[in-house]
């Protein structure tokens, strides 16, 4: 009853702000924060970490987890049991839900640091929010941003004693709107 509580005075306080914001969109940024607080600490007990939290119409809740390594279904499992066991006491979610926990998957954006460090060496697609693209492999990654080289692009076959350079540029994540992997399903042995 709290939470329903402190939802209503942040609404409240809200409105008087002036901030659009109807009472369902405050009741969904306040179980998603709810959600990564219960979350974050049992998560480093696995290795894991998280990547999203989506609390969306009709009381879906989607949770995307990962890991330095690749996450198991049995963890996925482990998670949302541990989850299920706070929603199911009602004050989180006040009625019935949806639950879904699972890994990002290869065709969603990177969202957090960790990922970018465990994609180190695979080919990365960046949308700036200005609206640039570039294309380049992950050389390193940092909290504050990520490092590509850049193969320079040329239509023409290079001299076999030619020196192809390549180009490093650092991107603040702040700058990145998508960033996913170009993953590459070519046979080497052809």
């Amino acid at each position: 009853m709290n939470f329903i509580k402190n939802l209503l005075i942040s609404y409240i306080f809200a409105q008087r702000k002036g901030t659009k914001c109807p009472l369902f969109c405050l009741l969904m940024e306040g179980v998603v924060s709810k959600i990564r607080e219960l979350l974050e600490p049992r998560l480093l007990e696995d290795s894991l970490f998280l990547v999203d939290v989506k609390h969306l119409p009709g009381n879906k809740i989607q949770v995307y987890i990962d890991g330095m390594t690749n996450v198991t279904i049995g963890q996925c499992v482990q998670i949302s049991r541990f989850l299920e066991e706070y929603l199911d006491k009602g004050d989180i979610v006040p009625v019935d839900y949806n639950l879904e926990v699972s890994s990002p998957g290869m065709e969603n954006p990177l969202v957090v640091p960790a990922q970018f460090q465990k994609r180190i060496g695979q080919n990365l697609d960046v949308l700036y929010i200005d609206g640039r693209k570039i294309l380049g492999r992950i050389k390193e990654a940092s909290s504050e941003g990520v490092t590509l080289i850049i193969e320079p692009v040329s239509k023409k076959k290079p001299d076999k004693d030619a020196v192809i350079s390549q180009t490093e540029v650092f991107i603040e994540y702040s700058q990145i709107k998508s960033a996913t992997i170009q993953f590459s399903f070519k046979s080497s042995n052809r």
